[in-house]
């Protein structure tokens, strides 16, 4: 009885899994995941990433375990605008503490630079719902389609050695995000 119950089971999972993928595949200009606790040493650890690429902008929302305004961690959000060039075009960096400031530069190899990006965007963390929004004008990429879409947290909250937290992963992107209709 238990095997029977257990092979039910398993296809049920088998069958919804399979039946859910494409719907969650439709939309070409919003990408979504959950990032799993992997900075437990850092209140800030990455729980998921949203891209939201519209017409005008591309909104990128980042969501942490537990973000305070005295956080001493930052978050850099990396964007390709360019697949056929390796690594991010473009980063936005900012800290996620209270009083901290935001900068988009271009980005070399995986790192800011001073080349600041003349563009509108505005970047903030709402400390109570515990995620950092980014809204990033598609002016600031030559409104280049698809985007993909990386995030990096470090806390030196203790000093000692510094935690870092990446979505989807290390140097990875996400799926390439079409502009659409929204925001």
């Amino acid at each position: 009885m238990r095997t029977r119950s257990s092979l039910a089971a398993t296809s049920a999972l088998v069958l919804a899994g399979l039946i859910a993928a494409p719907a969650h595949a439709k939309s070409a200009e919003f990408f979504s995941i959950d990032d799993p606790a992997d900075a437990s040493a850092s209140l800030t650890d990455i729980y998921g990433l949203e891209a939201n690429h519209g017409r005008e902008n591309l909104l990128v929302k980042v969501r942490f375990n537990e973000l305070m305004r005295s956080s001493a961690a930052g978050v850099s959000v990396f964007i390709d605008a360019d697949r056929d060039v390796k690594g991010p075009e473009y980063v936005l960096s900012s800290g996620l503490g209270d009083g901290t400031d935001y900068v988009l530069t271009e980005a070399v190899a995986w790192r800011g630079s001073d080349e600041r990006v003349d563009c509108d965007y505005e970047a903030r963390p709402k400390w109570h719902a515990d995620v950092f929004r980014a809204v990033i004008s598609r002016d600031c990429f030559d409104r280049a389609t698809p985007v993909r879409v990386s995030v990096k947290m470090v806390d030196q909250a203790d000093g000692s050695h510094p935690v870092t937290d990446w979505a989807p992963k290390r140097h990875r992107w996400s799926l390439p995000v079409t502009s659409g209709l929204g925001v």
